[in-house]
C-alpha cells in the first residue's frame, strides 16, 4: 500500500513539475491574475490552455501544436499564453472555464474576462494556426 501511494505522490509531483518546466521553457504564464494583468496592458487576447495530468492528448497537443515553431511565433507575437491544469489549477482561474474535455483552449478578452472564442481536443499546427490568424480580428470585433 505504500508503495502505490508513493507512487501516485511522485506522478502528482511529477505532473505539477511538468506543468511549470513546460510553461517556463515555452515563455508561458501559469497564473490567471498575473495573465490578465499582462494581456491587458499589451492589448492582446488570452489564450488559456487546459490540460490535465493524465491526458495523452494535451502532452501531443503541447508537444506537436504550441511548440512548434510556427506556431509558437505567432503566440510569441500576437497573443499571451496561459497554461493550467484542470485539476490542480482549479482554484486559479475562474470557474466559469472548468471543463470535462481537455485539452481546451479558451481564447479570453482581458478587458472583459470572458472568452470570445475556444477551440476543444488535439488539433494539428497548421489547422491551430488558421485558428490563431482569426483570433486577432475576432479580438477586436471585426
Amino acid at each position: 500500500m505504500k508503495k502505490i501511494f508513493m507512487i501516485a505522490l511522485m506522478s502528482v509531483a511529477l505532473f505539477g513539475a511538468h506543468v511549470d518546466d513546460y510553461a517556463k521553457s515555452e515563455g508561458f504564464e501559469r497564473d490567471f491574475a498575473t495573465a490578465i494583468k499582462k494581456a491587458k496592458k499589451a492589448d492582446k487576447p488570452l489564450m488559456m490552455v487546459l490540460g490535465s495530468d493524465y491526458c495523452p492528448w494535451c502532452r501531443k497537443f503541447e508537444r506537436k501544436t504550441i511548440s512548434s515553431e510556427m506556431v509558437k511565433k505567432h503566440l510569441d507575437k500576437e497573443i499571451i499564453t496561459l497554461v493550467v491544469d484542470k485539476k490542480y489549477d482549479a482554484d486559479s482561474f475562474p470557474k466559469k472555464f472548468q471543463t470535462f474535455a481537455t485539452p481546451k483552449v479558451f481564447f479570453i478578452n482581458p478587458h472583459t474576462q470572458e472568452k470570445f472564442s475556444e477551440a476543444a481536443g488535439y488539433i494539428k499546427k497548421k489547422d491551430f494556426m488558421k485558428k490563431l490568424e482569426s483570433i486577432k480580428d475576432q479580438y477586436r470585433g471585426k
